[in-house]
């Protein structure tokens, strides 16, 4: 399943500078711009940080990591250095299956340096060893399309969702996250980001976008940014 691109941009701000557009494709989101001065800050998505010239990391115990792919680990706190332009992704880290062919391309294309976290197992090593997804069972494929006519309408629980089918909510459960690659609460929360990212591009202002994407409100939607990729909701404006 591909998801359509999905852009916003980040203006630049008062003294970090950033500038650039952030879309959502399945389970990554892909920021295209300028690197500003960052605050040490973590997040719960991976990350992965693409330059033609090197780009430098502060890591938690304040050592320098430089290069042109940077492999930033969920949850790890660092600090990007100014940079003229990077691409990052932000991946779901609870995602099952591995990169998808474009990333893959990129991490494999040159030499990589990881930016460690305090999980004792490592993200970014383990997940590119992964295949990538390429299909999906019909009956995950129903549920999708479930979840999607029900994401406006607030909280979507498996229990409802498996009505809808002739699975138990156990065996669904199960299904669901071996054809998509994550749990099936992650999968909800990345939708609800992209939904509300559309509803953005559509021209509606956060709140609109917060509620028609089915979270509680515009504070709710803020905090799930700034948990997962660390950008502050009041940064993302339109870009027309």
């Amino acid at each position: 399943m591909t998801a359509p691109d999905r852009r916003v941009s980040l203006p630049p701000m008062a003294r970090n500078f950033w500038q650039g557009a952030l879309r959502i494709e399945g389970e990554t989101a892909w920021w295209s711009g300028t690197i500003g001065d960052a605050i040490p800050h973590r997040h719960f998505a991976a990350q992965a940080v693409f330059a033609d010239s090197p780009v430098r990391a502060i890591g938690s115990d304040g050592r320098e990591i430089s290069g042109t792919c940077l492999l930033i680990e969920p949850n790890a706190r660092h600090q990007l250095l100014p940079s003229a332009g990077a691409d990052i992704c932000f991946v779901e880290p609870t995602a099952g299956f591995g990169p998808p062919d474009r990333l893959r391309d990129r991490i494999e294309a040159g030499r990589f340096q990881i930016v460690p976290g305090a999980a004792t197992r490592p993200f970014w090593q383990d997940w590119v060893m992964r295949a990538p997804r390429r299909s999906i069972d019909t009956r995950i494929s129903d549920v999708i399309a479930t979840i999607e006519r029900r994401l406006p309408l607030g909280t979507v629980r498996l229990f409802d969702v498996a009505a809808g089918t002739r699975l138990s909510v156990g065996r669904l459960r199960h299904l669901f996250a071996s054809e998509i690659g994550m749990p099936f609460q992650r999968y909800i929360l990345w939708r609800r980001l992209s939904a509300a990212f559309e509803e953005l591009l559509a021209g509606s202002n956060i709140t609109e976008a917060a509620h028609a994407a089915g979270f509680a409100d515009a504070a709710h939607f803020a905090r799930t940014i700034k948990a997962m990729f660390g950008v502050r909701a009041s940064d993302i404006l339109l870009e027309r």
